[in-house]
Parts: structure tokens; sequence; C-alpha cells
């Protein structure tokens, strides 16, 4: 093998390393444009080209989801104009993995201040964030398509195993970048938070046992569910009520703290690394935390040992209606949730981490490739990304971007941004395909905003 075909085949074999390790991560065009100070949330060492950045409620506004699992052209099927006409579980469950995930982050920039100082530049900022995880089989879906007969035998159950985790926060930064040489630039950010509101489980699973000779139906069931939330629901007697007896005060009893780090080497003229943590925190939920538990209740001929036992119905028992309705109703007995008071506890925020390496070809052009990873509930979910930006008379902001996730390849991202004397306007979306099919898109990020009384450096 000659020299040049060794280099071809670590170059294909880096890259499929790379495309199977990737997993759904959103990544926004805006952490690559160069003359647009917001890239300083993904960077905290960016050196912004302006000596002050000012907004108000529209700064940055911006909303990702990815999903690896439920799509819409799989669960439906559909006539010959394209008109979904009915649902198809055992479409949708062969589509899905054995595990699958659906997330989501929003954030609403409502003020920001950036301010070049003699040395460095102190950012100050108030934002409105929320994040959210659910992971789950394929079990449930398995069940629905092909009902409980697929499942056979003490080995062979019907499994259904689902992880969330929901959180909603307020979040004061403060932070400081500093040109330390030419060539190195370091950033920190240290955030004060206060959470609004969380949902977590720490179990839900269920296995239904179906007997091969008799098809008796065996039920476990374990649920375990914490939420903190504002007054407005309550746990009394066992239930979840509503509450109007609500102020604003209940926005600020759950504290937490969060801090973000960078760093920037410029190796020569051309060529730069950027390193960075992002979201590395918790929040302590102490105020109106509510537990809800679900197990299998012993409410009669069904109950067996913790579990439900289900052989069979009395026929002379159905007739009627009434007797259906007396069945279902003693189901409900069986499969209760009880809703109580919970101690505090702690959840940690989704920490991302980066690492971009990037050439100049110019002043006003430049190509990045940049690893990306972000910790959830559901797992650690890494990207690719290669970019191109440029800056263009002082003006003009653009960026293109390509990112490999797993099973998803086409992620084609484009921000563009415009500076007029006293603001800047901008958009990006990192699946510019996703815009037309949003509903089939495993990933999908966009964010927009306008930013003022940029006064830039000459």
């Amino acid at each position: 093998m000659t020299m040049k075909n060794l280099n071809k085949t670590i170059l294909a074999f880096a890259l499929l390393l790379v495309v199977n390790f990737a997993k759904a991560q959103e990544v926004s065009p805006l952490d690559f444009m160069m003359m647009n100070p917001y890239q300083m949330k993904s960077n905290p060492a960016f050196d912004m080209p302006y000596q002050s950045v000012f907004s108000i409620l529209v700064g940055n506004v911006g909303m990702s989801l990815q999903n690896n699992g439920i799509h819409y052209d799989n669960c439906f099927d559909f006539d010959a104009q394209g008109r979904p006409v009915a649902y198809n579980f055992r479409k949708l469950a062969n589509s899905l993995n054995k595990s699958n995930y659906t997330s989501f982050t929003s954030n609403w920039n409502l003020f920001t201040l950036y301010r070049r100082l003699n040395k460095g530049v102190l950012t100050f900022s108030y934002d409105f964030r929320a994040q959210g995880a659910a992971s789950y089989n394929d079990g449930l879906f398995m069940l629905l398509g092909y009902g409980n007969s697929a499942f056979l035998g003490e080995d062979d159950p019907a499994v259904v195993d689902m992880n969330l985790n929901l959180k909603a926060y307020q979040q004061i930064a403060l932070g400081y970048q500093v040109n330390i040489t030419d060539k190195l630039s370091i950033g920190a950010r240290l955030k004060f938070l206060l959470g609004l509101a969380n949902v977590t489980t720490d179990a839900f699973h269920a296995a239904i046992y179906t007997d091969p000779d008799s098809y008796a139906i065996r039920i476990q069931e374990n649920i375990g569910m914490r939420m903190s939330v504002p007054r407005v629901l309550i746990a009394e007697d066992g239930k979840l009520k509503l509450n109007s007896d609500i102020g604003l005060g209940e926005l600020f009893h759950n504290p937490g703290f969060g801090v973000d780090l960078g760093a920037e080497y410029h190796i020569t003229d051309k060529i730069g690394v950027v390193a960075s943590v992002t979201d590395l925190g918790f929040i302590s939920w102490k105020y109106n935390n509510i537990q809800m538990t679900g197990k299998i209740n012993d409410a009669g001929e069904y109950y067996d040992n913790g579990e439900f036992l289900f052989t069979g119905l009395n026929l002379n028992d159905m007739q009627g209606g009434s007797g259906v309705e007396h069945f279902l109703d003693t189901l409900k007995e069986y499969f209760k949730v009880d809703f109580s008071t919970a101690e505090k506890y702690t959840t940690g925020l989704n920490a991302n981490v980066m690492l971009r390496g990037y050439y100049d070809i110019n002043p006003q052009n430049r190509v990045s490739a940049q690893f990306t990873g972000k910790f959830m509930e559901t797992g650690f979910r890494p990207a690719f990304t290669v970019a191109y930006s440029g800056s263009f008379f002082k003006m003009l902001d653009v960026c293109a971007t390509y990112t490999i996730m797993k099973d998803s390849y086409a992620n084609f991202g484009i921000g563009l941004g415009g500076n007029f004397d006293t603001f800047h306007i901008y958009v990006a979306t990192s699946n510019i395909i996703g815009i037309f099919n949003p509903l089939n898109s495993k990933g999908f990020c966009a964010q927009a905003g306008i930013v003022f009384n940029l006064r830039g450096d000459d």
C-alpha cells in the first residue's frame, strides 16, 4: 500500500468513526459568525469587534429540537394525494430504534450589555431558558402495533421504559473576556440561576408478560417522578390540584449556579483553536416539590403479590353496559397514581463542550472544523461541523455550515447578519432543509435577534 493510499484509508476510517459516534446535537451557525457578538455564548473568549453591545427583549430568541424517534411520515398510511388516512402503529414501531430520544432547548435573551473596558470586555445578560429531554424504548409502540401476542413467555415480556427531564429557569450572567497576549485570550461567565419549573423521572418502567398457553396477562409497574412547579399546582390528599393562590415571589425560590469557561489561541496569523465548556452548573429545587408514584394497588381479584394478573373475564358479569363500566372503573383502582409533598432535590444543567479549529483565508473569510458535545439525561450527544464564515464591507455577516449527526447527514445550516450603524440584525438555522419538512427533521435549530448601539473599532 502506498503512502497516499494509506493516508486516504486513515482519513476514511477517521470520518467513519466521527459519523458513527455523532448523535443529534444542536449546532448554530451563530457560533461561527465573525461579526455577531452572541458568538460569546458558545465561546466566552471571543473578542467581539465592537466597543459596546446593548439589546432588550429581542437580542436573541432561539429554539432547537432533536429527535431520532417519532416522525410524521412513519405514523400514518397516506392516500394518493399524500393525506393521512389511518394510524399505522406497526409502521411506526418498525421505524424506531431500541433506544429513542426527543429533546429541545430554547432561549429568550431579555437583556444584554457588553462593554469594552481599557482591558477586556465586561458582559452582563438576563435570559429565560427551557430545556427538555425524553428517552424511550420501542416497547409501547411494538405493543400497540403487534399486540401482546407478539410477546410470549417469561423471557419475552413487552417492556416500556421512559426517562423524562424538563426544566425552565431564569439566568443572570456576569462575564469577563481578556486578551492575555497577542495570541491567547480567555473568558469566563458566572451565572446565577432561578429555577421556575422542573419535571424529572426517577423510574418509569412497565413489563407485560403473556402466558403462551393460557394467554393470561401479568403486569409489573414502577413509576416515580419528581416535580417542582409554582403553586398553581399542589399535592393534596394524594391528588394533584389547581391552586389560584400564587404570587410573583414564587419565581425566586429555586437558586442555582453555573459557569462558562473558554480559551482561544492563535497558533499563527491564520490558524487558531478554540475550546470551551459551557453550562456547568446546577439548580436546587426547594419550593413546592411534588412526588408522583405509581404501582399496582390491591383492588381485588386481579391483584397478585404486587402485580396485576388478568386471566380473563366472566362473560355473565359483562352483560349490559354496566358490567363493562364496572370493569373499567375497577381497572383505575389497580393503576392509581399518588401525589405527595417531596423533599428538595438538585438537577444539573446540560453542559456543553466545544473544540474548534479555524483557518483564516484572509481577514474576511474563514473556514472552521468543530466538535461539540452535550451532556443530556439521555446520554452524551456529540456532533461534527465544518463551516465557512465571511464578513464583507463591515456590514454583511454570512455563514454556511454542514453538520454530521448519527443517522442524519443532510444538515446544512446558514446564517445571515447585517450591521447597520446603530443596530445589528441576524437570523440563523442549522438545518435549512428542516424548515421545509420540520415534522420529519432529526435536528433543527433556529435563532434570530436585533442588537443595538454597536460602535465598531477602527
